[in-house]
């Protein structure tokens, strides 16, 4: 083989490398943020119909890594549940520019937008960490931010998983309350306590107690609610909300 050949055979073999996808691995939340930029679609009269365009950033620590990935709301998708803090534990596989995090709640695509190594290596899961996560089937079709081409679970993995030991331990008694708010308009924006939590149709989980609840969208008055929250309990809220 010339050395050019060889050359272009090298670097065809390492853009193949780059573009494998990677068996899943258990990871840790660094870090989510939720941007949003308000577009104009059109105008009524000389009145702008105005579109929000949310962008959640997410950042996950695998190992000695940082992966950070992008995600952009469009229809009725919801963005990252709320428990996805700092420190919580899930599942990540990346796959050419993609970056799909699975949580025991939700499974996300990202775009990946940056890579660096972390500052300090990750802190392993324990078992209780990992049960939930094992539990996880595989993504779906129905799944929010997952596309037709998304990568199935490898052999690798389950190769992997297989030879873990089994462990059986108890499951642990519910801690939290779950919420899920609905509202006429679609793509209102959920607050709870002051914080946002994404828009609806929205689950959220909560600590047992009073909480107050707030469904906003430009254009409408805000609707308002308090309840109260008990451990294991079921909830919804239908917010229909009245035009200014």
């Amino acid at each position: 083989m010339t050395r050019p050949l060889f050359r272009i055979w090298v670097v065809v073999c390492l853009a193949a490398l780059a573009a494998a996808q990677t068996p899943w691995q258990y990871a840790r939340i660094v870090d989510v943020t939720k941007s949003t930029e308000t577009k104009t679609k059109a105008w009524v009269v000389n009145t702008p119909i105005n579109e929000d365009l949310v962008t959640y950033t997410v950042s996950v620590q695998v190992l000695d890594k940082i992966i950070t990935g992008t995600f952009e709301l469009t229809g009725d998708e919801t963005g990252p549940p709320p428990e996805w803090t700092p420190n919580y534990p899930v599942k990540v596989q990346t796959a050419g520019d993609r970056l799909y995090v699975r949580g025991p709640t939700a499974e996300l695509s990202f775009h990946t937008v940056r890579r660096k190594p972390a500052k300090k290596s990750m802190t392993p899961l324990n078992i209780d960490e990992k049960k939930p996560l094992e539990q996880v089937e595989s993504p779906s079709e129905s799944m929010v931010g997952f596309s037709s081409d998304k990568p199935g679970t490898g052999s690798q993995e389950r190769s992997a998983e297989s030879s873990s030991p089994p462990t059986t331990p108890a499951p642990l008694p519910p801690t939290m309350g779950v919420v899920t708010v609905r509202s006429t308009p679609f793509l209102s924006e959920v607050f709870v306590d002051g914080d946002s939590m994404g828009y609806t149709p929205a689950k959220v989980s909560l600590p047992p107690g009073k909480h107050t609840f707030r469904v906003e969208k430009a254009g409408y008055r805000p609707w308002n609610k308090e309840i109260t929250i008990t451990i294991g309990s079921e909830l919804t809220l239908d917010a229909t909300l009245e035009k200014k």
